[in-house]
């Protein structure tokens, strides 16, 4: 599959306002019903531009740089039961600072997941569930750009993501702690782990 092609998938992410409707002991109103717009998804054919699609190559160097780097330094001088506390309470900053850096929105999801908070936005979810591991760049019906690209489990993050029984204990104890349900292990090394999903608005 060549992941500069655009595909076509159904998803989207529904935003819905509710309207209260107000009454006094004089009159009474019928609610009115704001219609819901229409879900983002991926428009068929319309690919991102060579320059948005190297803007988002480079937020995703930018994370994956930021993040592993932190890892990495914790992991040397704490162990790899605190890089866990590393995923859980400073990824989401990372990532919104080079969100805000690089005036986008970027976030991480998973074949399988250890946070709930990192599924993957509505317009992915087909790729997601389709497991793709190449690259792949999109428009989107708001007139956005958008990607996924995978993330391939390398030999240093097994040791957190390994077949279970394989864990050691202070791994083992910390995940039942931070994340009670658990599914991202099982994993060898060069498994899709999971992606980067990104999207950039016009302008």
């Amino acid at each position: 599959m060549n992941g500069r092609f655009t595909f076509a998938w159904l998803g989207g992410l529904a935003i819905t306002f509710i309207v209260s409707g107000c009454s006094s002991s004089e009159t009474a109103t019928t609610p009115v019903e704001t219609p819901e717009p229409s879900p983002v998804s991926i428009v068929e054919g319309v690919a991102p531009t060579q320059s948005q699609q190297d803007r988002m190559l480079a937020a995703k160097d930018a994370l994956f740089i930021r993040l592993s780097g932190r890892l990495m330094e914790v992991m040397g001088s704490q162990g790899p039961a605190a890089a866990i506390l590393v995923c859980q309470q400073e990824a989401p900053k990372i990532a919104s600072d080079v969100s805000e850096e690089q005036g986008l929105r970027i976030g991480r999801t998973g074949v399988r997941l250890r946070n709930p908070n990192n599924a993957a936005p509505q317009w992915a979810t087909a790729l997601t569930q389709a497991n793709i591991d190449t690259p792949t760049f999109a428009t989107l019906s708001n007139g956005h750009a958008a990607a996924l690209l995978p993330i391939k489990l390398q030999a240093q993050c097994v040791m957190c993501h390994g077949p279970k029984e394989q864990l050691a204990p202070v791994i083992q104890e910390q995940l039942l702690k931070l994340y009670p349900n658990d599914q991202a292990t099982g994993f060898r090394e060069g498994d899709l782990r999971g992606w980067f999903w990104i999207d950039l608005p016009n302008g």
